[in-house]
């Protein structure tokens, strides 16, 4: 069974090269007679970067182009100038023809690395002078036609096509398709991960029988991190931006990293920080000292989306609501390096809501804000300190 569905994806491969063979040899003599004396063929002096035929003086290239194409009633956009300034401007040795289609109307750009030369050979009059075998050859690279001096490779990038020390390039290209992938809109769709940093807020509310000290973090120690998965939703659309919505299912993780060596226990009536020591009852260093909360949230972001070539490609403000499905301590001495762990609810809130903030930006990690709108322990049970987390978001 295996090797038929391989059979089936190369008889499939082979139809669609021999579809596209005649469909060069079907349009291969109409591009040679646009290039002779059709309107919207369009000659450029690689060298010189002019246009050869049509073009006026003391003006640069790309407003001549502008011209010319306006006059055929198309637009010279800018991912259309991008990949003709990257023609004229290569390497290349020989004649290209970019063929770039905008709704109904076509221009063929012909790009001369020597004026002097033919620009598109007709290759309809084929005759095998020299007396050699023609050949066919299909593969995945293409389909490759030899007949004498003469050859055609027709491929998914476009046809090449020789003729003894000639050769011709026409490379398919629809601009319009290419304006609409540029011109898309940011989406937030997608999996996501976010790492950063997390700390106390409200701390100016911890008094009574709590130590403000007992709650001071390490700034670099204290770690967010989450990912989940979000959908997007498009609610009005416009030129330049898009109103959309996002929803989704994320999973976070708080750890606070406490500074000193007092570390947290689930008291009888309230939170309690106790000091810690080892088991001949002597006071000893702490490396590491936290508390751990882990959520599952579903968060609800509004946000307006810009064009992925922006260089802000979204501005996101929202909310989420989660629920705590685990807390833990988890403390590491200095010198032994024993560790452990303790499993508690620490009288903290299950329900967690707040408000969350995203900058997308281009060629870089989004960046994200969340703020809990609810203390993190339960009232009379700890002091009404809140969660704040940010960094940035893949």
């Amino acid at each position: 069974m295996e090797s038929i569905g391989k059979l089936d994806v190369t008889v499939n491969w082979v139809k669609l090269y021999i579809i596209a063979f005649f469909m060069v040899l079907a349009i291969q003599p109409s591009i040679a007679r646009n290039t002779e004396a059709d309107s919207t063929v369009i000659k450029i002096d690689k060298r010189n970067q002019t246009v050869l035929e049509g073009g006026k003086p003391n003006v640069s290239l790309k407003e001549d182009l502008q011209a010319l194409f306006q006059k055929n009633g198309m637009l010279l956009d800018d991912a259309t100038w991008i990949s003709i300034r990257r023609v004229v401007n290569s390497d290349i040795t020989k004649d290209t023809v970019l063929v770039i289609s905008q709704n109904t109307k076509t221009i063929n750009v012909a790009i001369k690395a020597n004026a002097s030369s033919q620009v598109v050979t007709n290759t309809s009059g084929r005759n095998g002078s020299n007396g050699s075998k023609g050949a066919v050859s299909v593969g995945l690279n293409g389909v490759h036609i030899k007949d004498g001096s003469e050859e055609v490779h027709v491929s998914i990038n476009g046809v090449v096509v020789k003729d003894g020390g000639e050769e011709t390039r026409v490379v398919w290209r629809d601009s319009a398709k290419v304006a609409r992938r540029n011109g898309e809109f940011a989406s937030r769709t997608g999996f996501n991960i976010y790492l950063g940093l997390n700390s106390f807020t409200n701390t100016g509310a911890i008094g009574g029988i709590y130590n403000t000290k007992d709650f001071e973090l390490s700034p670099f120690g204290s770690r967010y991190f989450g990912f989940g998965w979000t959908r997007s939703a498009a609610v009005s659309k416009g030129s330049k931006a898009a109103l959309k919505i996002s929803y989704g299912l994320e999973f976070s993780w708080y750890n606070f990293m406490y500074e000193n060596n007092r570390y947290l226990v689930k008291g009888t009536n309230n939170i309690e920080f106790k000091d810690y020591v080892d088991d001949k009852g002597q006071s000893v260093d702490l490396s590491r000292n936290k508390l751990t909360v882990a959520y599952i949230n579903l968060p609800v972001m509004p946000y307006v989306a810009f064009k992925k070539s922006s260089t802000v490609t979204y501005l996101g403000f929202g909310g989420y609501v989660g629920y705590r499905l685990d807390s833990y301590t988890k403390t590491k001495e200095s010198d032994s390096g024993k560790k452990l762990w303790n499993h508690s609810s620490f009288y903290l809130n299950n329900l967690r809501y707040g408000l969350a903030f995203e900058l997308g930006l281009k060629d870089f990690p989004d960046l994200f804000v969340n703020y809990d709108l609810t203390e993190l322990y339960q009232t009379g049970y700890g002091p009404k300190v809140r969660g704040l987390s940010f960094g940035i978001r893949f």
